[in-house]
């Protein structure tokens, strides 16, 4: 896989094309998006948010692509702050134009992915709108549900204490033992979520 030049379609078309993305993917995102998420990261590719395909592919590299180049390493947030920028720049223009419904869901994940308890409120309400029109991913309505609950009763993620360097609580630690996995899983566990394409095999 070569590097992707300075082209927001073609960063779109990368990403569209990739089946059930995860950890399998790790190096052909690396490969094909890591020298444009170091420009992104830097502010060099700003101008991509003036147009909202454009900005779509800017939030893939500044969300999507950390994750993947940075699996379990506190870099791969590093970005989420630059990423929930432009997802307000959605929100706050109230359209989505001819987005798709899986255009729309990639456009939100930054504030799905915030640890911010009035972003994930705001986001809620869409993925409960998105989710019947995504065949296989119908439960992410749960998700955003399991998310907003998790960080009202927390303040942040606490999965994610670990990777971030961050003291878990007594609670927090009784929360990941025997709550969230379980919790997570329940949200997949429905016929329609085990067609979904981007669920991770079981």
């Amino acid at each position: 896989m070569k590097p992707i030049s300075e082209n927001p379609q073609a960063v779109l078309d990368f990403w569209f094309s990739l089946r059930r993305p995860g950890k399998k993917d790790d190096g052909r995102v690396r490969e094909a998006l890591g020298g444009l998420y170091e420009r992104a990261a830097r502010g060099e590719l700003d101008g991509w948010a003036e147009t909202p395909r454009e900005r779509l592919a800017l939030i893939l590299l500044l969300d999507q692509a950390p994750r993947h180049l940075f699996r379990d390493h506190a870099r791969a947030y590093a970005t989420d702050g630059q990423a929930a920028a432009l997802t307000a720049m959605f929100m706050e223009q109230g359209h989505w134009g001819d987005f798709t419904p899986l255009e729309i869901f990639y456009a939100t994940h930054p504030w799905l992915h915030s640890e911010d308890a009035q972003l994930q409120a705001r986001i809620n309400p869409v993925y409960h709108l998105i989710a019947p029109q995504l065949p296989g991913l119908e439960y992410m309505a749960r998700t955003a549900d399991l998310y907003l609950d998790t960080l009202r009763r927390f303040g942040r993620f606490p999965h994610r204490n670990a990777v971030l360097g961050r003291a878990s609580t007594a609670e927090e630690t009784r929360f990941l033992s025997e709550e969230w996995g379980k919790r997570r899983r329940t949200t997949w566990d429905c016929p329609l979520a085990r067609r979904n394409p981007f669920l991770p095999p079981a």
